[in-house]
């Protein structure tokens, strides 16, 4: 055999220990539920990687079986076209640049998405070494365990999110990212955490009376429901929608309503915001395990902790 047809030969045998090397660092940082999530979103390359990269250790024993077998064919080769140990140093030393380093750094940089090059190989030694890699893979499934899917904290997916804004490339903006990160942290406080004192609640006496003094006030307060108390207790709720048209004075126990919701200070605001939602509401009175009454929670304080940022209107003071 000729020098010339060796030498085409431990090429090719050098570009496949290449592929082979690449192909196994570039599959298995993809890790399989990011590939099934982009599948699903319509990622066709990631919808075939999906099925190769699916079942781990039948991908792992075919790339590396296919990879020791080129690289002993290689240096073999090497071997009879030089002594031994020519050979063999020539043979480590391409393997060690072309056939792992060099490949595995373009793999890493191109992502998953530079497999799709090489789907021609899998498909061969899927189907080659078929015969071994099946039972291999299902008695490393059982010694080993099945590979467990990537989970995240709540402050891993915050600092993710926010990693995510702050490059010029991303598809997420930082408004974006204040919003999620501030929906992942919200369901921690709770509504003892954003309840206004009572002290500091502007509300109306069940025994007032509406008149033009008192009107004016409600109408500083820019407040649309109003807490009415007795006894310093809060018993309902004043519309200021269902004062207008009505002639003054007015008693306030005859336009108040006296249906008002109330909820545990140790309630998370994920179960707040279900509350609110369920009974229409837009105002509960936060209650202490004693049942004595500490003040009051709006739907729009659960927005803000959530937005991350005041809702001011006309009326708020500014700062």
């Amino acid at each position: 055999m000729s020098d010339v047809l060796l030498l085409a030969m431990a090429a090719v045998l050098l570009v496949l220990s290449g592929s082979f090397s690449g192909l196994n660092i570039g599959l298995m940082m993809a890790r399989p539920d990011d590939l099934r999530r982009k599948a699903r979103q319509g990622d066709a390359i990631a919808t075939r990687v999906y099925r190769y990269r699916k079942d781990g250790y039948y991908l792992i024993f075919c790339i590396l079986l296919g990879n020791v077998g080129v690289n002993t064919a290689m240096s073999i080769l090497l071997g009879n076209m030089t002594n031994g140990v020519i050979g063999g140093l020539i043979a480590t030393l391409l393997i060690t640049m072309f056939g792992e380093i060099l490949p595995q750094a373009i793999f890493t940089q191109r992502g998953y998405r530079f497999v799709r090059h090489f789907f021609w190989l899998l498909d061969v030694i899927y189907v080659l070494f078929w015969p071994l890699a099946r039972p291999m893979s299902k008695l490393l499934n059982r010694w080993v365990g099945k590979e467990a899917p990537q989970l995240y904290s709540h402050q891993e997916l915050e600092q993710i999110i926010h990693e995510h804004a702050e490059r010029s490339d991303s598809p997420v903006d930082y408004d974006e990212s204040r919003i999620a990160a501030g929906a992942l942290q919200f369901s921690k406080k709770t509504a003892g955490d954003l309840v206004t004192p009572m002290s500091e609640v502007f509300t109306v006496n069940l025994d007032d009376e509406l008149d033009a003094t008192l009107l004016a006030q409600i109408k500083h307060a820019g407040h649309s429901r109003i807490p009415v108390q007795s006894d310093g207790t809060f018993v309902g709720l004043l519309y200021v929608k269902d004062l207008v048209g009505q002639e003054l004075p007015l008693p306030v126990s005859q336009v108040y309503h006296d249906k008002i919701h109330d909820i545990d200070a140790r309630s998370h605001l994920d179960t707040v915001l279900s509350r609110f939602i369920q009974t229409r509401s837009h105002l509960f009175v936060v209650v202490d395990p004693e049942d004595q009454q500490m003040g009051i929670i709006t739907l729009e304080d659960v927005i803000e902790e959530i937005l991350k940022q005041e809702i001011e209107d006309e009326f708020d003071s500014e700062i």
